[in-house]
């Protein structure tokens, strides 16, 4: 393993937390405010607009047709399984329960990640991890437990983050050959395809394209915020291993707690701070992990 990259991975997968934690804080208002498949659309259609102009203007669009039947397989694959069902399933889900019930299933996506890269990509994992596993599941869990009762939302946020998990593994894939840029391109672009038919289909065409200002703001805002998360995202796991990667994206639940104790002036009890320093010391643990061989390699080359 890497651990000059690895650690640039690390560092990616943070700062996709951060920008995923800001989204999940935002989308409990967005969803209020505007249809969840008409808000997932129009936000998923104008990220996928600023990967294709990234492209673009970088002249890496063009190396679409050198990418190899393989790699486009994988890259539509991504598209399917990540980029539209999962996020139809998540917003409508997200309605039909409470926020915080959905955070928790969401939360568990980094199990179903690790066990994926595990068992499918063959990653191993340092025993020392165990530490910030052990830190972040209590964080996650033991302040507040799973209660899952079968529920339609509940089994729709399920699904959905079952499905991010195994799109992790795909893209994890074919990142080895492939940009940060052309995987958030497909992801997004195929999905937005599909929830646009989506949308036709279910005769909410004519409400897309009569958006008031304050609802297209909204979209604005919110497309932002998909794509800084995902145009980090990409980074993290093209270099990082996902298990380690998704770790520490776990972070995103931390700057939603500090978010919404901020702006909707929430008086959290103490079990919410508790979990949060848990989930923070279990990130602390991965940097500190990964920097102390990092130095010891740099000793031994300076040496």
């Amino acid at each position: 393993m890497d651990n000059t990259n690895t650690l640039k991975g690390i560092i990616y997968a943070f700062m996709a937390s951060l920008g995923s934690g800001i989204a999940i804080f935002y989308s409990k208002t967005s969803v209020v405010e505007v249809d969840p498949l008409i808000l997932t659309t129009s936000r998923n259609i104008l990220a996928t607009l600023a990967f294709l102009l990234i492209l673009i203007s970088s002249g890496k669009f063009r190396k679409i047709r050198k990418l190899g039947k393989r790699n486009l397989r994988l890259l539509i694959l991504t598209g399917l399984v990540g980029g539209a069902l999962p996020f139809y399933l998540y917003f409508t889900g997200l309605q039909l329960i409470e926020g915080q019930t959905a955070n928790v299933i969401h939360k568990t996506l980094f199990i179903w990640t690790s066990l994926l890269a595990i068992t499918f990509l063959g990653e191993r994992l340092n025993p020392l991890y165990l530490l910030s596993y052990l830190a972040i599941i209590l964080g996650n869990f033991y302040f507040a437990p799973l209660k899952f009762s079968g529920s339609k939302g509940e089994i729709m946020i399920f699904a959905a983050t079952i499905l991010w998990a195994v799109e992790h593994i795909i893209a994890k894939q074919v990142l080895k050959s492939v940009s940060a840029e052309h995987v958030g391109l497909f992801r997004l672009g195929i999905g937005s395809t599909l929830l646009l038919l989506a949308v036709l289909l279910t005769g909410r065409g004519s409400i897309m394209a009569n958006l008031s200002s304050a609802q297209t703001l909204i979209i604005l805002i919110g497309s932002l915020m998909v794509f800084t998360t995902l145009y980090f995202w990409y980074r993290a796991l093209k270099y990082a291993p996902a298990s380690l990667a998704t770790l520490v994206y776990t972070f995103s639940v931390v700057v939603g707690n500090a978010l919404t104790g901020a702006f909707n002036k929430v008086n959290f009890p103490l079990t919410t701070l508790y979990s949060s320093l848990l989930i923070t010391a279990g990130v602390i643990v991965v940097i500190l992990l990964q920097q102390k061989p990092l130095r010891k390699q740099q000793y031994l080359h300076h040496g």
